[in-house]
């Protein structure tokens, strides 16, 4: 097991990779993005274009902070549901969605952790030459790793 995050690449740990992140179409509504997280113990969903490229990711508090604004705006109750419900339905991930950040199976560790670091994040879609979502990889995966490396090393 490799220790070195210089040397060390995503494709080395991949079986850290979790395939099983959200997805969803671009094109999907606040609602139906609003009900996968609620359902799930997820806390963002990946979105993919219609070729499954991945072009952007949205969180649960970026809904939610969409409906904090309208409820801001509206003075009363039988104002603010119909707004709220506005949103949710005639708004889609891609409407919210930020650009993500990903990395290749074949980029070192200390980038992906820089990348990390840089951009307030803790998990980072790892994609295929194609733009196409692998899974993604947590920043406590990786330091699970290192750990475990470094204690095997010390034996």
């Amino acid at each position: 097991m490799k220790a070195n995050l210089e040397r060390t690449t995503v494709k080395d740990i991949s079986y850290l990779i979790n395939s099983s992140c959200l997805r969803a179409n671009s094109g999907i509504s606040l609602e139906k993005l609003a009900d996968m997280l609620c359902s799930s113990d997820h806390y963002k969903v990946y979105l993919e274009d219609p070729d499954g490229k991945l072009v952007g990711v949205i969180q649960a508090k970026q809904i939610a902070m969409k409906i904090l604004e309208l409820s801001r705006q509206k003075s009363d109750e039988e104002e603010m549901l119909p707004a709220i419900a506005y949103v949710l339905n005639f708004h889609h991930g891609q409407d919210l969605a930020k650009p993500p950040v990903t990395i290749l199976a074949a980029s070192p560790l200390k980038q992906v952790l820089e990348l990390m670091d840089r951009n307030s994040i803790r998990e980072i879609p790892v994609v295929n030459g194609s733009g196409h979502l692998v899974g993604t990889l947590e920043a406590k995966h990786i330091l699970a790793h290192y750990l475990q490396a470094k204690a095997e090393a010390a034996l």
